[in-house]
C-alpha cells in the first residue's frame, strides 16, 4: 500500500523528460551566472532585450536551419489557428527585431539577452530540452573589429567566473567553401549537389579516406587532391595562417602551373597586396578568409587573448549559416562548448532587411557544470535574521524587521512557529544565522534576545522603537 501511494504521488508531481525543476539553490546559481554575464555585457555598452518565448512558425522559420526546425516544439494558436513554436534559438528573434522594429535605429546596434530555448533532444543525447542562454549581437557593421569585439566580450564574461584555462577555437566559413568552389571550377565535369554535400560531410568528419575517395571520383588531379587533403591538418596557432595560404597557392600552382602573384610574403596576407584577376590562378574566397581571420586574430592579441586562441580552418560546421568568422569556447573536461558564435551577415536579410551582424551565446549549464566540476562555486545564500517571540506584538515586529531590512540585511519574520526552540531548528535547516526574540511586550524600549544559530550563544540588545 505504501509503495502504491508513493508511486501515485510521483505520478502527480512528475516533470516531463528533459525539463528541469530548479530549487532555490539551483535557481540562485543560475541567477548569479546570468547577472555576472549580463553585467559584463552592460559594461561594453550592450543593451538588454527580452524576446517572446513563442513565435509564429511561418515568420521565425525564415531564420532557422532545417535542423532547428525539426527540433522545435510546435503548437496551434487558439485564436488564429496558425502554427506557433517555442523558440529553439534567440539569435533569429534578435534578427527579426533588427529587421522590423529596430530597422530605423542608428547602427551599429549592441543588444544582449538572457532566456530559455526549447529543443527536442533524443534521450540518449544526454541534453536537456530546455536550455538557458545569455548572448550578445552586434548588428550593422561588418569589420574585423566587430568580430574581435564579440570574442573579447565573450572571453571577459567567461573570465568573470575565475576561468582562465579556456580556449577559443576560431574558423572561417570562407576558407573551405572557397577551396571547394575553386576545385569545382577546375573539374571537367561538374560536381553534383549530392556529391558536394558528401564531400563537405567528409571534411566535417575529418575523414581523410572518404574525402580522398570523393576527390578521386570527381576527377581531381593528384597534386591538387594532396593539397586539399592537407587542409585537414589546419589546426593550431598563428602558424596556421601561413600553412593555409600555402595550400591555396599550391593548388593554384599545381592546377595551372603557377600560384597567385604579387606577394613576396605569403604569411602577411595584406589585403592591399595586388592579386591576379585570372580565376584559374587565384582562389580569392579562401585567401580573403585567411586575411580576414588574420586581422581578427591580430586584434584579439591586442586584447591580451593570444594564449586563448586556436585556429581551426578544417572546420565546416555551420557553413550554411555563418558567412565569416565563427568560434567555439572550450574548457578541459567539459564535453559541450561554454559558448559559440560568429558572423552571419545573411540572417537579418532573411527577414527583409539587409544588415550585417555578428554575435554569440553562452550556455549557462556548461558554465555551471565547469565550475561545479572543480568545486569552485560558492554563493552566499544565508539569511541574517529570523524575528520571533511569544505573544509577539505585530507592530513591534514589523518595525524591527523594517529597520533591519533598511540596514541591508535579509530578514524573515515568524508567521507561526510554535516556540523559540522550533524557530532555532527551522533557522538551522534554512541557513539563517541568528534568531531574534522580542521581549518586554508593551514597553517603549523593547529588549531583544539574539541567538547565534551556529553556536547557540545568546546575547541581549535594545532597539528603541518610536
Amino acid at each position: 500500500m505504501k509503495i502504491t501511494t508513493q508511486a501515485s504521488q510521483i505520478s502527480k508531481t512528475k516533470t516531463p523528460r528533459g525539463m528541469a525543476t530548479h530549487l532555490p539553490a539551483g535557481a540562485l546559481l543560475r541567477r548569479y551566472v546570468q547577472d555576472t554575464i549580463l553585467s559584463t555585457f552592460f559594461k561594453w555598452g550592450y543593451r538588454e532585450i527580452i524576446p517572446p518565448v513563442f513565435e509564429y512558425l511561418d515568420v521565425l522559420s525564415s531564420g532557422l536551419s532545417s535542423g532547428l526546425l525539426e527540433k522545435s516544439y510546435k503548437f496551434v494558436d487558439r485564436d488564429s489557428g496558425k502554427l506557433m513554436l517555442l523558440r529553439p534559438d534567440i539569435t533569429p528573434q534578435v534578427a527579426k527585431m533588427v529587421a522590423g522594429i529596430l530597422a530605423d535605429e542608428p547602427k551599429p546596434l549592441r543588444l544582449c539577452y538572457y532566456g530559455n530555448v526549447f529543443r527536442h533532444e533524443e534521450s540518449h543525447a544526454g541534453r536537456e530540452q530546455e536550455m538557458f542562454q545569455v548572448g550578445c549581437e552586434l548588428a550593422g557593421v561588418a569589420s574585423p573589429d566587430a568580430d574581435a569585439e564579440i570574442i573579447a566580450v565573450a572571453s571577459e564574461a567567461i573570465k568573470k567566473f575565475g576561468i582562465e584555462d579556456f580556449k577559443v577555437v576560431t574558423g572561417h566559413a570562407g576558407y573551405l567553401c572557397g577551396m571547394i568552389s575553386y576545385i569545382k571550377s577546375l573539374l571537367d565535369n561538374p560536381l553534383s549537389p549530392d556529391d558536394e554535400h558528401a564531400l563537405k560531410e567528409a571534411i566535417g568528419k575529418r575523414d581523410e579516406d572518404l574525402m580522398e575517395s570523393m576527390l578521386d571520383g570527381a576527377g581531381v588531379e593528384r597534386a591538387a587532391k594532396k593539397n586539399m587533403l592537407q587542409a585537414l591538418t589546419l589546426f593550431g596557432g598563428e602558424e596556421i595562417f601561413g600553412k593555409a595560404a600555402k595550400i591555396v597557392n599550391n593548388i593554384g600552382k599545381d592546377s595551372r602551373g603557377q600560384g597567385f602573384k604579387g606577394s613576396s610574403d605569403i604569411n602577411s596576407l595584406d589585403p592591399s597586396t595586388p592579386r591576379p584577376l585570372d580565376p584559374y590562378f587565384y582562389n580569392k574566397e579562401s585567401l580573403d578568409a585567411i586575411g580576414n581571420l588574420r586581422q581578427i586574430y591580430d586584434i584579439l592579441c591586442l586584447y591580451g587573448l593570444r594564449d586563448h586562441i586556436l585556429i581551426d580552418l578544417c572546420e565546416l560546421r555551420g557553413g550554411d549559416y555563418y558567412t565569416g568568422m565563427f568560434f567555439e569556447m572550450f574548457h578541459p573536461g567539459i564535453a559541450y562548448p561554454l559558448g559559440r558564435g560568429g558572423r552571419y551577415d545573411n540572417l537579418i536579410g532573411r527577414f527583409g532587411y539587409d544588415c550585417p551582424s555578428t554575435g554569440f551565446a553562452i550556455d549557462v549549464e556548461s558554465i555551471i557544470a565547469m565550475k561545479e566540476r572543480y568545486g569552485a562555486f560558492f554563493i552566499d545564500d544565508s539569511i541574517r535574521y529570523l524575528v520571533t517571540g511569544q505573544d509577539i506584538n505585530m507592530q513591534d515586529a514589523i518595525g524591527l524587521v523594517r529597520q533591519l531590512r533598511d540596514g541591508g540585511h535579509r530578514v524573515v519574520m515568524d508567521t507561526g512557529l510554535a516556540s523559540v526552540a522550533v524557530a532555532v531548528k527551522y533557522a538551522k535547516k534554512n541557513n539563517i544565522e541568528k534568531v531574534i526574540t522580542i521581549e518586554g511586550v508593551g514597553k517603549r524600549n523593547k529588549q531583544f534576545s539574539v541567538i547565534d544559530v551556529k553556536t547557540g550563544k545568546k546575547t541581549w540588545a535594545h532597539f528603541p522603537l518610536t
